[in-house]
């Protein structure tokens, strides 16, 4: 793994852990409205910052997980029996690009059900469009967060738009006019 890509796996965990305590505290003043019983305002609060927060620690964990596992590493069972079939850091990529799919779903079914929770439980009278508007705004944050977290691991096999431009070669059939003659051309019916 190159410096960039460590430094750029460090920045992705810390900001991660930053989101896992906004996340953290938004379930937290969550929990002051069960207190005077807004029921309405606490319930999107409580799940949205516990999905929140539980989806970013997730992401940040495997990110760091993938920071430091080197690649090659060999991973046996007890008895010596390699449990990774993948040599590399294929496995690990998948592995924790799984997981971090796994949690993105989670926080994207836990916004569906925080609009739901808000809509159901908001109170009758002038203050129910306020507490559904609220809920709504914390749905759309978890899945917008669960949408734009994470980190997306870069893999030899997958590689980037200027990865393809890099290794292009001057003159090759890729930079060439085509013709009529040559298949593929958009002249040829072929």
């Amino acid at each position: 793994m190159t410096d960039p890509e460590r430094r750029r796996l460090r920045r992705s965990a810390a900001l991660h852990g930053i989101a896992v305590a906004v996340w953290a505290m938004l379930a937290w003043s969550g929990a002051g409205f069960v207190a005077p019983g807004l029921y309405g305002m606490a319930v999107p609060f409580i799940v949205a910052g516990i999905a929140g927060a539980w989806g970013a620690t997730v992401i940040a964990v495997n990110v760091w997980r993938l920071q430091s596992e080197e690649p090659g590493a060999d991973i046996r069972d007890g008895a010596g029996v390699r449990m990774d079939p993948v040599p590399d850091d294929a496995a690990a990529t998948r592995r924790i690009a799984a997981a971090q799919r796994t949690s993105r779903l989670a926080m994207a079914a836990a916004a569906v059900v925080v609009l739901i929770a808000g809509v159901m439980l908001a109170p009758q009278g002038m203050d129910r469009g306020f507490v559904i508007s609220v809920a709504a705004g914390l749905a759309v944050a978890l899945a917008l967060f669960a949408l734009l977290a994470g980190d997306r691991p870069r893999t030899a096999a997958q590689p980037g738009a200027r990865d393809r431009l890099r290794t292009a070669q001057p003159g090759s059939a890729g930079d060439r006019p085509r013709t009529a003659e040559q298949p593929g051309s958009a002249r040829d019916p072929h």
